[in-house]
């Protein structure tokens, strides 16, 4: 996730005054204080598993271990463990205050696994549940009094989707999966989910203005501000007419696992999606505007204006973009350009040593530039024009 949401929610008070998660009002938390020791530890006596190696993984709130594991189990949930190990998250203090929505997590997991899709299937601890609180000091692990919740997940073997060269195909494909996503997610409900708001939500974007002050660069908060601007003249009139259901919120170039073609090593394709924390209800506009966003930083053998064709063709194989979705699309693509900016040069002020968090910035601001201030009407015909394209092929296969 682009930012540190930890940080963000500190200073989020007046967002969604008809429900906050209960960590919007807390103070500032930064990630949970420890190290392998204390990891090892937590596999251990919390899931029953014997540690063999340990790995620190990149994380915006909180700390996610690599753990290999012995070919045994003291844990009656786990009766073969992962030959691939798996990942062990700790959760910062602020977000595991909100058990109903780590829940929720869990139980979409659980729920698109169940349908199909190659996605972590949480494990069950020593206590027979998906969480467990710890408290942890260092390098001590205890139960009692714990303010960290602690998951465990199965390692996916592969590659990350931004580590590969990016194809025509490889966008399509993430379309694809989203779509069907989506879709899928029409069947799953959970109340507590429905409620949620925090700062990665999309319908957040009018609150970036409290954050501006971290962009020092005149040019880019007058980009900022434009981009901004013309979300409250033409996107927040239309919101109430769009469809809303259920979504991942997050599915970027970091979290999906794509794995070589058979037939060619060099050729891959998606094959799983990861890191579930920022589920939500919302606009299924926003998960494709999402997607667009983050796969156009990977864009380096086509132009990055291409990507949202290739992404949106996938779409469509499984649902329907609406006139009003075509009509603010762009708008919702730079918007979401200018949260995870906006939002991930906030976080490095707070959290100076975590480079992860410069990770959009990197081409992020370029992007959004070029993005911004082609023209809508050219952006559009562009996108149709692959389509079309999607579309004659498909028909010289029938």
């Amino acid at each position: 996730m682009p930012g540190s949401e930890a940080h963000i929610k500190g200073i989020m008070a007046d967002v969604a005054p008809s429900y906050r998660e209960p960590s919007v009002l807390q103070t500032c938390q930064e990630r949970p204080v420890m190290g392998k020791q204390a990891a090892t530890t937590l596999a251990l006596k919390m899931f029953g598993l014997a540690v063999t190696s340990v790995k620190e993984l990149d994380s915006y709130d909180d700390r996610n271990y690599l753990i290999k594991v012995e070919g045994k189990s003291s844990n009656p949930h786990i009766k073969e463990p992962s030959a691939d190990g798996y990942v062990l998250k700790i959760t910062n203090s602020l977000d595991s205050k909100n058990s109903k929505i780590m829940a929720s997590q869990v139980e979409m997991m659980l729920f698109l696994h169940s349908r199909g899709f190659k996605v972590s299937k949480p494990e069950k601890n020593v206590h027979g549940s998906h969480l467990i609180y710890a408290k942890i000091s260092g390098d001590e692990v205890g139960e009692e009094g714990g303010e960290n919740i602690v998951r465990l997940l199965p390692f996916i073997p592969g590659k990350i989707l931004h580590q590969v060269p990016t194809t025509a195909q490889l966008f399509y494909e993430v379309g694809v999966f989203v779509g069907r996503m989506d879709n899928e997610l029409k069947d799953f409900t959970n109340e507590d989910l429905k409620q949620r708001k925090f700062m990665w939500c999309m319908e957040n974007v009018p609150q970036l203005p409290k954050f501006l002050f971290a962009v020092k660069d005149k040019h880019r908060r007058k980009l900022v501000e434009e981009v901004l601007q013309v979300w409250q003249e033409r996107v927040a009139p239309v919101l109430p007419k769009l469809e809303r259901g259920f979504i991942h919120g997050d599915a970027n170039e970091q979290n999906f696992i794509v794995s070589a073609s058979q037939d060619d090593p060099s050729t891959y394709h998606i094959d799983a999606l990861i890191d579930f924390g920022d589920i939500q209800h919302s606009c299924y506009l926003f998960e494709l505007s999402i997607i667009i966003m983050y796969m156009m930083l990977v864009a380096k053998t086509m132009d990055p204006n291409d990507v949202g064709g290739h992404i949106i063709a996938g779409y469509l194989t499984h649902r329907t973009v609406s006139k009003d979705e075509w009509n603010i699309i762009k708008e919702c693509v730079a918007a979401r350009f200018v949260q995870s900016l906006v939002l991930g040069a906030y976080s490095i002020l707070q959290d100076p040593d975590n480079q992860y968090l410069l990770v959009t910035a990197t081409r992020g601001w370029e992007l959004l530039d070029s993005f911004w201030h082609t023209p809508k009407e050219q952006l559009i015909a562009q996108w149709r024009s692959i389509l079309k394209n999607y579309q004659e092929a498909h028909s010289d296969k029938v």
